[in-house]
């Protein structure tokens, strides 16, 4: 039991982390984030590789190994940065790209003039 929780946690976090790392641009997650990203993409690859493409075993929770995990887990986080990703008002890093051209602005007027 505790080593199928273990078990779960690290693909977890393998296919959270392969899916940032594969998917183009800046994530702003932590690493429960990504943990619960890379479970619910075993789940979503799972469930593509088993009843989609009838590849792999139903009786059994196997994922269709880690490839399947990290497809899932991929599919998962472009879903959400076009949705909920896309609506966050500023970027982790800090300002968004308004605030920034505004401050070069000013600093330009304040050399110019």
């Amino acid at each position: 039991m505790i080593g199928n929780i273990i078990g779960i946690i690290v693909v977890g976090l393998l296919a959270g982390f392969l899916a940032r790392a594969l998917l183009p641009g800046k994530q702003s997650m932590s690493v429960l984030m990504t943990m619960i990203l890379g479970i619910a993409g075993a789940v979503v690859g799972f469930f593509i590789f088993t009843e989609l493409l009838s590849i792999g075993d139903s009786d059994k929770f196997d994922l269709g190994g880690l490839p399947g995990a990290v497809i899932g887990a991929m599919i998962l986080l472009f879903v959400y940065e076009r949705t909920i990703g896309a609506s966050d008002p500023a970027p982790a890093g800090g300002q968004s790209d308004a605030d920034k051209a505004a401050r070069r602005e000013r600093r330009q007027e304040r050399r110019e003039g």
